[in-house]
């Protein structure tokens, strides 16, 4: 068996020209707990076998149980695996890396998360494709049943059961022994043990699933290794060190497969602006130190770091570098009062990295501007009557805020309907042309696709289509709008209209069949217990309006639609995945479909982000702008 220092990979996620050189700007602050991934049954789930962390300068990592920790020996490291030592499937067990390869490759295409795991057994080299985590063998035993039926092969479930080989002065000394066992059929690890506020060292074989099988492979190793003595492992926090190929077969990373009752601690070894990369969180690098453990039965991994050096990463990731100084300081306000609101959330951390509460992508979004922002409004939080508000912002309110009871039904004392000029997206967009067709039909087709030629003797504007296969669709944007026909270079249109493409300010969704609106609307009365609408939807309607001009109310032929508050409207009509921009909107019956045309991006509630841009570009500073949209509220410390 190899060493258990390994080489790492030159190709190494966190590349210089990533980090460029620089050290982070230090910010002095109480910690704050991110959950990167979790599970706990509340606001954000997700979750993920094993994780990948990398750091340029390598990292230390610590083995904790409750209040005792023990740094692991320095592995100089830039690249290691993470899982916790649970149940698990062997999908594929060949010594022909082509072939393991190959397997993997097959499960990732069927969205099937695996690593490739490299052990010696019989005497060779041998790769194992290794697929998900489970906290119990009937779980594993029925994941590997429907992995079986969608691929073919035959996984083995493997476990968290052992036999110890000895202990040993140091981990590289029972990294050594392992050699001892080269030959056998059965996988030999050096393990670093927590026991009474020390490490020991010790040598564990096999990954069975039950103590049936354990007592089987001891029978089996103490008839082949007579002048050996084994015996079941004693202690609860540990940590298994495995290998795992990271690009070709010959470059291999350490795997830590600890126990889910300890905890692993993983910090950059630079002494000062040292950053850790996840490569299962799109890459992204960090600041502050990494948590592992196990939580909810889950591999739970916590970014822990001082909050003023958080709302770096957060503001840059919520509002763009380059936007008004006084927009960023305003943004780092709201996301500061934000994050003190939550306290533990998700009971191993105070809140997420995503949308559920804020977004956070870590250290690649900041920025010296954002940085600035932050540091220029360090401690500074919006209270009303002497406590938090509730920190709301979005991106756009097309023209005017919402009212609470718009939004979740109820009034919010601060928070009443304000202008907020919200136009600069809509004056930036591009172009676009409603056209009629050769057919009859109309679509839309962006302007820098054709050339105006005149008009006709009814005074409408004729053009020319100017370049081959242009898309027309149905509405003027890519994303949300399907391609109608195509038209090749040379076809004459008639321009019926010209609007902008759909922007944060303005937009349009549709056209949906009423056979597709009456779908989408019963799918959400399903949801909520309620009666279907009779037949196919003929007429949809605003029924009420807020004080902004939100939908309050919608009825479709006539039935009052279920909502759970007055923004879920926005939900009821969903189309892949994506609910509406806002509930500031107009529906149109077109012959025998439904177009929805509105403004705003977002709930409406508190801070319109471009309305902070707009009135920064103005001459506000950021606590004027925080109290426009918040009414009789403080800005403290």
């Amino acid at each position: 068996m190899k060493k258990w220092i390994v080489k790492v990979l030159s190709g190494a996620l966190l590349t210089t020209a990533f980090f460029g050189g620089h050290t982070p700007a230090q910010a002095s602050s109480k910690d704050i707990r991110v959950a990167l991934f979790v599970d706990a049954g509340v606001g954000y789930r997700g979750v993920v076998p094993s994780v990948t962390l990398t750091s340029e300068q390598g990292m230390d990592v610590t083995l904790q149980a409750g209040n005792t920790h023990q740094d692991l020996p320095d592995s100089q490291e830039a690249t290691a695996r993470f899982r916790v030592d649970e149940y698990h499937l062997v999908v594929a067990q060949t010594p022909d890396w082509n072939l393991a390869q190959q397997v993997a490759q097959e499960l990732a295409q069927k969205k099937y998360e695996n690593t490739i795991q490299v052990t010696k057994l019989g005497g060779q080299t041998v790769y194992q494709v290794v697929s998900g985590s489970y906290n119990s063998y009937d779980a594993a035993a029925n994941q590997a049943n429907t992995l079986a039926t969608a691929t073919g092969r035959a996984p083995v479930v493997k476990g968290p059961y052992r036999l110890e080989a000895g202990r040993f002065a140091s981990l590289q000394a029972a990294a050594s022994e392992a050699e001892a066992f080269a030959g056998a059929d059965v996988s030999a690890y050096p393990v670093a043990v927590l026991e009474r506020d020390k490490l020991e060292y010790a040598l564990w074989l096999g990954d069975e699933p039950s103590r049936e099988s354990v007592a089987a492979l001891k029978q089996r190793l103490s008839s082949q290794y007579p002048r050996h003595s084994f015996s079941e492992p004693d202690g609860d926090a540990y940590v298994v060190l495995k290998q795992d190929v990271n690009g070709a077969p010959g470059e291999t990373i350490v795997k830590y497969a600890f126990s889910p009752q300890a905890k692993l601690i993983v910090e950059p070894s630079a002494q000062e602006g040292g950053l850790i990369g996840v490569a299962e969180r799109e890459g992204r690098i960090y600041r502050g130190k990494m948590e592992l453990s196990s939580y909810n039965g889950f591999l739970t991994l916590v970014n822990e770091l001082p909050l003023e050096e958080y709302l770096y990463g957060v503001v840059g990731s919520e509002m763009a570098t380059g936007w008004p100084l006084e927009a960023l300081k305003t943004q780092a306000v709201l996301s500061r009062t934000r994050a003190v609101s939550f306290n533990d959330k998700y009971g191993i951390a105070d809140l997420s990295d995503t949308a559920v509460e804020q977004v956070y992508f870590g250290y690649g979004r900041e920025s010296d501007d954002v940085r600035l922002a932050v540091d220029q409004t360090a401690g500074e939080v919006i209270t009303y009557e002497g406590k938090l508000v509730e920190s709301l912002y979005y991106s756009n309110a097309g023209g005017m805020t919402a009212d609470g009871t718009e939004v979740w039904g109820n009034p919010v004392p601060y928070l009443r309907p304000v202008v907020s000029q919200d136009d600069g997206p809509q004056a930036t967009a591009l172009l676009w042309y409603q056209v009629a067709l050769a057919d009859g039909r109309s679509g839309y087709v962006r302007s820098d696709l054709v050339t105006q030629n005149g008009s006709a003797s009814n005074g409408q504007r004729q053009a020319t289509i100017v370049t081959d296969n242009s898309n027309v669709r149905t509405g003027p944007g890519t994303f949300f709008h399907q391609v109608l026909t195509t038209l090749s270079a040379g076809t004459n249109v008639t321009i019926l209209a010209e609007v902008a493409e759909d922007n944060a300010y303005s937009w349009s969704r549709g056209p949906y069949t009423a056979e597709e609106i009456t779908a989408m609307i019963n799918a959400n009365q399903d949801r909520y217990n309620a009666p279907r609408i009779a037949g196919t939807v003929q007429t949809l309607t605003v029924t009420k309006r807020g004080p902004s001009g939100r939908v309050m109310e919608m009825q479709a032929n006539g039935e009052t639609i279920t909502v759970s508050s007055p923004d879920a409207h926005r939900s009821v009509f969903l189309r892949n995945g994506a609910t509406l921009p806002s509930t500031k909107f107009e529906v149109a019956k077109v012959g025998n479909s439904f177009v929805f045309r509105g403004t705003g991006y977002g709930h409406g509630l508190g801070v319109s982000q471009f309305g902070a841009r707009a009135m920064a570009e103005s001459g506000y500073d950021y606590k004027q702008i925080l109290q426009h949209y918040y009414q009789g509220v403080q800005i403290e410390r």
